[in-house]
C-alpha cells in the first residue's frame, strides 16, 4: 500500500508506517488519518507481521494533526466528527493487538506527540522536542 502521505512496507516481521509530508512538518491531515487506519488494518491482519513501526519522513516526525487543513468555520458536528477520528487513529496504535512502536526525531507536538505515546515503546532521537500544546476553546 503506498500513496503520497502515508507509506507502508514490510521488512520480514516489521511494518513499517511513515508519515510523508515533510515539507508539512509531517502534520496529520484527515486523509492521513484514513491512510493510517488502512496502514494498521493491512499490518495487524498480516500473520507474518510481529511488531508495528511509525516513523516520519524527513526532520519532523509530526508537528500534530494539521488544523489549517479544516474548514475556516467548521460547524459543531464537523468539528465533533473532525476530532473523533482524529482520537480514534491514536486509540488504533494503543489498542492494537501487535507491538507498536514510535521512532521519533525532531518536533513530536500535539497529535504526533499522542500517536507517539500511544505505542508501546517510543524511541527518541538527541534532537526530538515532545510538546503537546493543545487548544484552547472558549
Amino acid at each position: 500500500m503506498q500513496n503520497d502521505t502515508i507509506l507502508y512496507a514490510r521488512s520480514g516481521p516489521v511494518a513499517q508506517i511513515t508519515l510523508n509530508r515533510p515539507d508539512k512538518l509531517n502534520s496529520i491531515t484527515i486523509e492521513m488519518v484514513e491512510g493510517l487506519h488502512r496502514a494498521m488494518d493491512r499490518a495487524e491482519t498480516d500473520p507474518e507481521v510481529r511488531v508495528i513501526l511509525i516513523s516520519g519522513a524527513g526532520k519532523p516526525f509530526s508537528a500534530g494533526f494539521d488544523l489549517g487543513s479544516m474548514e475556516e468555520e467548521p460547524d459543531r458536528e464537523a468539528t465533533r466528527a473532525m476530532l473523533q477520528a482524529d482520537f480514534d487513529v491514536i486509540l488504533r496504535f494503543w489498542n492494537s493487538p501487535k507491538p507498536t512502536i514510535s521512532a521519533v526525531q525532531g518536533y513530536v507536538l500535539g497529535g504526533g506527540f499522542e500517536l507517539a505515546m500511544a505505542c508501546d515503546v517510543t524511541i527518541a532521537a538527541e534532537d526530538a522536542i515532545f510538546g503537546n500544546p493543545g487548544r484552547i476553546a472558549r
